[in-house]
């Protein structure tokens, strides 16, 4: 795998090529796949964050299609490539979301770019299934300080959920959790809980207010309070987010949590774990100046909702430890 400089003498007359990543003309090309760059860099980028695992399939997508063949046949192979091209939109927005939960918002735009274009490979420039890419761009932007950048796709999805009305509260919660981080990181802060509060009554809406899809709603909302320094209300957000997740996890453990609520992505999971830590290294923080036995109980809380979720990842002995230091022995 390697990138080549582009052959100038073969290129077809009127043929442009432009770069994967940001759209300028290309002077690169991919060894493995149909695939052009203007750097070295953003090759490597794009390499490591989507295109190592699309590569062969790209290359069959963007194949000359024959003239031979019946109908039939023809229309055997469109709807091939339409299949194709439907899996790779669900890997490339899988593998975007795992960056960025991770905060490596540099290799999630690669999947993340790939996913807008297979989405409308599939439904067409003004479908709503547009969305979830345009959120996916504009949270890799947000992560990166691009905040213009992240606007413009916010602004986009907006627009597309304004002409699609039915598209459901989880979108829109989405749409306002992005545009929350984007008012925060602009230092917007009364608009930021604004967004915070009606991502709330969204994921709320659809998935309900004790649901674990509706945990990091609450969480947004705490951190734009911890920011402020108001420590007291960040601690109420963040006391809820710990109770949604271990109410959760505690049922599984014991198997009574509903099947709707089991039905969780690993991706979800990996979120749930970077919140978890954040409340707990927030609230162990918090103990140098407040000695008191209620902060305390805070942290321990903490450190058993993030023994569970280890526990939830097969990380059996990590989770032990982690819960066995909860008061009381409640596991």
């Amino acid at each position: 795998m390697s990138a080549v400089p582009i052959n100038q003498l073969a290129r077809p007359k009127g043929t442009k090529y432009e770069c994967e990543v940001c759209g300028k003309p290309a002077a690169l090309k991919c060894s493995e796949c149909p695939s052009f760059y203007c750097t070295q860099e953003h090759f490597d980028i794009d390499w490591r964050g989507i295109r190592n695992l699309i590569a062969k399939d790209i290359e069959v997508l963007r194949e000359r299609p024959k003239a031979i063949g019946s109908e039939v046949e023809r229309d055997r192979r469109a709807e091939e490539l339409m299949g194709i091209r439907k899996e790779l939109l669900q890997l490339c927005t899988e593998t975007a979301q795992k960056f960025l939960v991770q905060g490596n918002y540099e290799l999630a735009v690669p999947g993340a770019l790939q996913s807008l274009k297979f989405a409308m490979e599939v439904y067409g420039n003004e479908a709503s299934e547009l969305v979830p890419s345009y959120l996916l761009l504009a949270e890799a932007n947000l992560g990166l300080r691009r905040l213009k950048i992240a606007e413009e796709f916010l602004s986009l999805a907006n627009w597309n959920l304004l002409k699609h009305p039915q598209s459901g509260s989880s979108m829109m919660s989405n749409l306002q959790r992005n545009f929350g981080r984007l008012y925060a990181a602009q230092q917007r802060y009364r608009e930021a809980l604004q967004a915070f509060a009606t991502d709330i009554y969204h994921s709320s809406l659809e998935f309900g207010p004790e649901n674990i899809r509706s945990a990091p709603s609450y969480f947004h909302m705490g951190r734009v309070f911890q920011s402020h320094e108001k420590s007291d209300r960040a601690a109420s957000f963040y006391a809820k987010v710990v109770e949604v997740y271990t109410k959760f996890l505690e049922g599984w453990l014991s198997d009574t949590s509903d099947e709707q609520s089991q039905d969780i992505t690993a991706v979800e999971v990996e979120e749930a774990i970077e919140i978890v830590k954040h409340i707990a290294e927030y609230r162990e923080k918090q103990t140098e100046e407040d000695t008191s036995e209620q902060c305390r109980q805070g942290v321990a809380e903490g450190r058993y909702c993030l023994g569970l979720l280890l526990v939830y990842t097969n990380d059996v002995a990590g989770g032990k430890e982690l819960t066995n230091q909860f008061p009381g022995g409640r596991r």
